[in-house]
């Protein structure tokens, strides 16, 4: 897959971040985030948050004023998922994951703030967008996650094709979560016409988008 940028308002762009100094300024982010802000996972004296699933993973950052403000990672069913090894509580008894080069999982998905001390909605647009600008990049119509259980509820709200794989679990530390999909051939041509929409388009009206955001 080429490299991804996405130039949208106020400066906020969405690339993938294969090695050098962006690289680690994307894994301070994740540290913050996931290690001293969430406390998923202990603190490294790195600063740093890289694991196993990083060299086989796509990584990609939102960036505004040379800041990183939002992070998602990408793994191909080809390799293993946190879901078959981390997460592997949250399946239910006798569920198969569908390990193809059609399936893949999203993890390090968040967004921080910016400069000025924003959680800007722009970014989080910019990493809706990446999961289905990947997923048909790469041909891939499954993409299983583990979230909170009200974010789950959001996408769903918003129109995602998110599908939920048992019911929310309690894991180490105590946070509840929820195992789920994104069904891909099953997302109506009016939410991938308005991510769309309010992603790329610099003049798209947040007031339609709110709408969209009601509505679903």
């Amino acid at each position: 897959m080429p490299e991804v940028n996405l130039v949208v308002r106020d400066g906020f762009y969405l690339e993938q971040v294969m090695g050098g100094r962006k690289e680690t300024e994307l894994m301070r982010f994740r540290h913050r985030v996931f290690r001293e802000q969430l406390r998923w996972l202990p603190e490294s004296q790195d600063g740093l948050d890289l694991d196993e699933y990083d060299p086989f993973s796509d990584n990609f950052a939102v960036v505004s004023q040379n800041k990183v403000v939002g992070s998602v990672r990408m793994t191909s069913g080809k390799y293993p998922f946190m879901l078959e090894r981390e997460f592997r509580p949250l399946l239910p008894a006798g569920w198969k994951l569908e390990k193809s080069a059609k399936s893949a999982e999203i993890t390090r998905f968040a967004v921080g703030e910016d400069a000025q001390g924003r959680r800007p909605e722009v970014a989080s647009r910019l990493l809706y967008f990446s999961l289905h600008q990947w997923a048909m990049a790469h041909r891939v119509r499954l993409m299983y996650f583990v979230v909170e259980p009200a974010f789950f509820r959001h996408i769903v709200r918003m129109g995602f094709p998110a599908l939920a794989i048992g019911s929310a679990q309690p894991l180490d530390g105590g946070v509840k979560c929820q195992a789920g999909y994104l069904d891909w051939s099953q997302a109506s041509s009016s939410f991938i016409h308005w991510l769309r929409s309010v992603t790329v388009n610099p003049v798209a009206d947040q007031a339609q988008s709110r709408a969209f955001d009601c509505l679903h």
